[in-house]
């Protein structure tokens, strides 16, 4: 092979150092070209590809240039030569998409990196679908390797010689594909090979890889199992629309992974979008636009706010809480507000004081309840049908005193006249006997219906307006305040563990550099990979056999050969005493502490405040409730004086 090439233009060009090697071509340098590279072909292009390299190099324009790695002159062994590669933009400084969306990954590589620089990159990737979309191209064979990131959060996609390109009505199929990222509609195609993509299935590994990006790598049709044949093999519950996060997801035999981030993360109308990208309907040709899909990312990323408890909890403002505060108590942590180095800051908060200011505030004086029992009603008269209590009593004592009037008259019939009175007896008791129980029940149902009402709005009133409401909320202040009291002794506790635990630490790090992904394991190929990375399986520090279990389609066999890995990199940990606690595992440990110190620190000082506000507000909260207590009141009054006829 020639070190010197030509471009398109006649310009020789020497090839420096390899960059790269791929199953098509090589990367080279060039030392002329600090930007530009060359992708040169092992063997030479057919001329249907030549074809396509060289309108691709002439159409060439900033858009496509400034999100996709595009041919901008075509290489040749000799002047006007056969097309032996091109001349691409250098893509330097960037990572495969999946290390940045996956949270063991970010972890080690972008442990600054919070939620919302995830939001950035999906709406990066979107503009560079969007770009290549508006010049009537297909990226095609979407997938995980081809869409690079940068520290910056820019996205350029890379293997656009790859792509189906639509030269003026002449179409370059792309005929290849990776089976976890293509769309429902094409599951099972034997081969690619003469098939034409449309925007919609781009759309579709979009949609897969923005999930991907907000939902901590895992794959949206990958959960629990809620029925025989479901989870089996992920191709097929793709096929299937087999949905985890959609709100029919039962009805699709599946639910999401245990400890898996909500879809109440993004608001309604993106919930709908992955919605459409994900069902049925988006398979017909209605799957959000990568066009869309930037419009909607960047209106979350105006309403962002940050966790008190942390720097790096960022979320939109939709939600009523810091969510990744309530997936920690679960356990899961998807970002770690941890650096290398710790440093205390004075921030002159002083407990006593504070805890004084709040203890000054007096509570609001007691909610006024309504006397039931003193308010005047009339009883609602019983319907013509149904005979009150009296009624059958004032039978029965006129049956007795006709009895004996007639024993009196006539002794020795004593025993007839006593069996009359007795059926008379029962027939006086049990005439109406039907409507009295169905006009009960109603004026019963009615009295608690009102008891009900009445007791909502009492406690309402408590709550918001009493003396119960802001004890309650000084309650939530003193939980606080004796959190914080015990962090010193906590803080000592752990440090004091570093020691013990130091073995442990190390071979936990140790298991947290082997990934999955990039792991060679016996019968677990890229999809099956996508699912243990969607319960949360990526490292050798995740694997456990129970977990592996957890995962559908992982049975004895395939466990064992997941666990077999992790015993096989296992056996290669070596413990260093030397280096069993350093000054950046104590600075852990005292970020972890301090963190939550600030967030307590930060609650208590506005407590005051907020107890301050709650009694100012608790008279005209009253004032505006106390109409409808009132009203509760005279309708319980008036249920129960109703029931006294029954």
């Amino acid at each position: 092979m020639a070190k010197t090439l030509f471009t398109s233009k006649g310009t020789s060009l020497q090839l420096g150092r390899e960059l790269g090697k791929g199953g098509e071509g090589t990367v080279f340098e060039t030392p002329s070209l600090s930007n530009q590279v060359v992708k040169l072909y092992h063997q030479l292009p057919d001329a249907k590809k030549q074809a396509k390299l060289t309108f691709m190099a002439s159409t060439a324009d900033q858009q496509l240039l400034n999100y996709v790695a595009w041919p901008q002159e075509t290489i040749h062994s000799s002047r006007g030569g056969p097309v032996a590669g091109f001349l691409m933009p250098q893509v330097v400084g960037k990572d495969p998409v999946h290390m940045v969306y996956s949270p063991a990954h970010r972890r080690q590589d972008r442990p600054k990196a919070a939620w919302d620089f995830l939001l950035y990159v999906a709406r990066n990737t979107a503009a560079a679908f969007d770009a290549l979309h508006t010049h009537g191209h297909v990226l095609g064979d979407v997938n995980q390797g081809n869409v690079l990131v940068g520290g910056d959060s820019k996205v350029v996609l890379i293997d656009s010689d790859s792509f189906q390109v639509n030269a003026k009505g002449v179409l370059h199929l792309c005929e290849v594909g990776v089976a976890h990222f293509t769309p429902p509609e094409l599951q099972g195609l034997s081969s690619f090979q003469g098939f034409t993509r449309t925007a919609n299935h781009d759309n579709f590994g979009l949609a897969l890889l923005i999930f991907h990006l907000l939902f901590g790598g895992r794959h949206p049709y990958s959960g629990v199992p809620l029925k025989s044949g479901v989870g089996d093999a992920l191709e097929t519950d793709i096929k299937g629309f087999r949905y985890a996060y959609s709100r029919d997801a039962a009805s699709r035999g599946i639910s999401p992974p245990p400890r898996s981030i909500p879809l109440s993360m993004v608001p309604d109308s993106m919930e709908a979008m992955f919605q459409m990208a994900f069902t049925e309907k988006g398979a017909l040709g209605g799957r959000p636009t990568a066009k869309q899909w930037e419009h909607a990312l960047d209106g979350v990323r105006t309403r962002l706010k940050k966790c008190g408890a942390s720097s790096v909890h960022v979320y939109p403002d939709h939600l009523p809480k810091c969510p990744w505060c309530a997936l920690e108590q679960q356990g899961v942590v998807y970002f770690i507000d941890l650096g290398g180095t710790y440093t205390t800051t004075e921030t002159g908060f002083n407990l006593t004081q504070v805890w004084a200011q709040i203890e000054a505030i007096p509570a609001p004086p007691p909610v006024s309840e309504p006397n039931i029992g003193g308010i005047s009603v009339v009883p609602t008269p019983l319907p013509a049908n149904v005979p009150g209590g009296g009624t059958a009593v004032f039978f029965r004592v006129v049956v007795v005193c006709v009895a004996f009037a007639c024993v009196a008259a006539m002794p020795q019939a004593w025993i007839l006249f006593a069996l009359g009175a007795w059926f008379a007896w029962a027939a006086a008791g049990s005439s109406g006997s039907n409507e009295r129980a169905e006009e009960w029940k109603k004026r019963k149902a009615a009295e608690e219906s009102a008891r009900n009402l009445f007791n909502s709005i009492l406690g309402r009133m408590k709550n918001e307006a009493g003396p119960e409401g802001f004890h309650q909320k000084k309650a939530e202040l003193k939980k606080l305040k004796d959190e914080l009291q015990a962090i010193p002794a906590q803080e000592a506790q752990e440090l004091s563990k570093l020691h013990s635990t130091a073995q442990e630490r190390q071979k936990q790090k140790f298991l947290e550099r082997f990934f999955i992904d990039t792991a060679d394991i016996p019968g677990v190929g890229p999809a099956r990979k996508a699912a243990l990375r969607s319960f949360g399986i990526e490292t050798a520090a995740d694997v456990s056999r129970n977990q592996v279990m957890q995962v559908r389609g992982f049975g004895e066999s395939l466990t064992r050969a997941v666990t077999d890995w992790k015993a096989s990199v296992e056996r290669r940990f070596v413990f260093n005493p030397a280096n069993a606690v350093s000054e950046a595992d104590k600075n852990t440990v005292r970020a972890k502490f301090g963190a939550r110190k600030s967030a307590i620190s930060a609650s208590l000082r506005g407590g005051a405040a907020e107890l301050q506000r709650f009694k100012q507000m608790a008279a005209s909260r009253a004032s505006s409730l106390q109409p409808q207590l009132d009203q509760a009141a005279k309708l319980l009054a008036q249920a129960q004086s109703d029931l006294t006829l029954l």
